[in-house]
């Protein structure tokens, strides 16, 4: 079936233009649907079949899927029952509506984002997207609110939906012994799931599986189908062999509109694509800018001093947990206080990241009378000392007791003997606070503490040195700037720079929403995620050392980091992204997890804000 590419039309977008007047580009002709409907003429439909027929041939891995200008006139014609709130009787020839390659459909209708009614029909005839749409309108009228209004109301309700059609292709044969086995071999928000026992089959759509948020989590859920064909909980092997049951991977063609009455579009593993072409310094700062809204948005809006709210889950609309822990909190601070100080930054930005930054920090370190303050683990009071250098303008008789705090523990593992006690990460910001500290007044000796980064260094097998970045790669920075020898560093960072540059996604049809995102973890899809965000930070510093870029070599890194920026703007929430958001208002701006995991979690906002600030401060716009 078609994939779209990041910087062409695909055989489907070029329908929709031809459809709905945009051919070649031009200013769009507005058709009513009265006669959209009705112009698929010969002429229409040889363009449509040369645009796909010109497609990748079938094969295994990719077998022909639903046709796209089929795909185009069921949505229009869904479309207009959806707004009538009604479908035709069956044996009305208006309800027969064929697509040919489909072996189902998914109607999917919502409100504002939030999710009213879904229908699915698997038969594969001309009346299947008849059924599931009237299964949709009749689960609609099925929602208490829906349900509790005045009739004369109810039959308007579908003007206010959006629609979302999923048109299923081939049915592949998956193997596999256990859940586990199977859920490893499906692409994540990509592959749907089936289980047939006989005549009876049931199914997981991609889109079902994004919205619900458990890409991640298939090997819990699969059993579940087992349940909804009636059959006992057993392990894969029992309920192959004693019921016949067999699992099944497909692929869909997925139209949506992001508004009412708005166009159909096509998706990729639920979003349209970010372009590379996009990707500019205007652009890195509307990241950043929406990050920092959405960090804003996070912050407790009580009268207690809670500071941010935990990872924000848009599925559930709600934070779990409910609190940011302190390192989160603390990597908030430091990463608003950096972003604050970037060159160029409007006068305005930089006064709301710093005010929030400040109410952030003095949150975290008050205390109610009489308490003693928190005793920060060594991850957070690493964060805490980096934070408290950026000279951001607290109150020091309430954050005076933390930092000192703070500042002791980073002092104290300098000189550890035995640093097995610690994980890589912790120890990784603990370089970075380290160097910090070595130039402060009482500080640590320097000389200890390039001797603490080596140590770090060798303790760190080359396999895992990625995980360091970007915080020893900043230590590192401050060392050679205080006249210590890191020669050897310096190339092992050359090095780290080499890796990712091994491992970064390229353009591909296939993967194309995870282009110039890394892989960082095992298997081709499920290990590029925004963690992709913390080496991103440091390769924007180095572009503009001249030790690890020379003047000649910077056009050439500033096109690969480009891939790399266009990825974390592809996972950031944007208006591309707010149809299927319950709550827009609190996910706007900010990261998901991965372009199939819409959480988002505290730290991956302060590490996507740490990385647009650096290429910013690279890529920095004139004042």
């Amino acid at each position: 079936m078609p994939e779209p590419a990041a910087s062409a039309d695909s055989p489907f977008t070029a329908v929709v233009r031809v459809l709905l007047g945009r051919a070649g580009g031009g200013r769009c002709v507005m058709l009513s649907r009265h006669h959209i409907r009705r112009c698929c003429v010969a002429t229409l439909v040889a363009t449509i079949t040369a645009a796909v027929a010109g497609q990748t041939p079938a094969s295994p891995d990719r077998p022909s899927g639903p046709d796209p200008a089929a795909a185009v006139g069921a949505f229009l014609t869904v479309e207009q029952w959806v707004r009538e709130f009604q479908t035709p009787a069956p044996a009305d020839p208006a309800s027969l509506v064929p697509v040919d390659g489909a072996s189902g459909v998914m109607v999917m209708l919502r409100h504002r984002g939030r999710l009213l009614g879904t229908g699915i029909n698997l038969s594969g005839d001309a009346l299947m997207v008849r059924r599931a749409a009237g299964r949709a309108l009749t689960s609609v009228l099925g929602d208490p609110t829906v349900a509790n209004l005045p009739e004369d109301q109810r039959a308007r309700v579908g003007r206010t939906l959006t629609l979302e059609l999923a048109f299923s292709g081939p049915m592949i044969a998956l193997p596999g012994r256990t859940f586990s086995d199977v859920a490893m071999q499906l692409a994540p928000g990509l592959d749907g799931v089936a289980m047939r026992r006989g005549e009876s089959l049931q199914v997981l759509f991609p889109s079902q599986i994004r919205q619900q948020n458990i890409a991640d989590r298939l090997t819990r859920r699969l059993p579940a189908l087992a349940a909804d064909l009636g059959l006992p909980a057993a392990p894969l092997p029992e309920l192959t062999q004693r019921f016949g049951v067999r699992l099944y991977r497909f692929r869909t063609l997925d139209l949506t509109q992001r508004a009412p009455g708005r166009r159909p579009m096509e998706t990729f593993r639920g979003e349209t694509l970010v372009r590379i072409d996009e990707i500019d310094a205007d652009r890195i700062a509307t990241l950043a800018s929406g990050l920092t809204d959405h960090i804003i948005t996070s912050l407790w809006g009580r009268d207690e001093p809670f500071g941010l709210m935990g990872d924000y889950r848009p599925a559930l609309d709600r934070y779990e947990p409910l609190l940011a822990s302190p390192r989160d909190q603390a990597l908030c601070v430091y990463a608003l206080g950096r972003y604050a100080g970037v060159d160029g930054l409007p006068a305005s930005e930089a006064d709301r990241a710093r005010t929030a930054a400040s109410v952030i920090l003095t949150e975290l370190a008050a205390t109610v009378e009489g308490e003693p303050p928190p005793l920060p683990d060594l991850s957070t009071a690493a964060v805490i000392v980096l934070a408290a250098n950026l000279g951001i303008d607290v109150d020091p008789a309430v954050t005076e007791p933390l930092l000192s705090q703070a500042a002791a523990e980073v002092d104290g593992v300098i000189d550890e003997a035995d640093l097995s006690t610690h994980g890589t990460h912790t120890l990784a910001l603990a370089t970075h606070a380290a160097a910090v500290r070595s130039s402060a007044p009482g500080g640590p000796d320097a000389t200890a503490v390039a001797a603490f980064v080596d140590r770090v260094w060798t303790r760190t097998p080359p396999g895992e040195r990625l995980s360091l970045l970007p915080w020893i790669g900043w230590a590192e920075d401050l060392l050679r700037r205080a006249g210590h020898d890191r020669t050897q560093r310096v190339t092992d960072l050359r090095t780290l720079r080499t890796v990712l540059e091994a491992i970064r996604v390229a353009p591909d049809p296939a993967t194309a929403d995870l282009r110039g995102g890394f892989q960082l973890g095992r298997g081709p899809a499920a290990s590029v995620t925004a963690q992709s965000a913390r080496p991103a930070a440091y390769l924007a510093t180095m572009l503009g050392d001249p030790i690890f870029t020379p003047p000649g070599g910077r056009p050439a890194l500033d096109t690969r980091h480009r891939e790399t920026m266009r990825y974390l703007v592809q996972l950031s929430v944007e208006d591309r992204l707010l149809w299927r958001i319950r709550n827009p208002n609190r996910a706007l701006g900010g990261l998901r997890a991965a372009t199939w995991d819409i959480d988002q979690p505290v730290a991956a906002q302060a590490i996507g804000l740490l990385a647009a600030s650096e290429t910013l401060r690279q890529w920095r716009r004139e004042p």
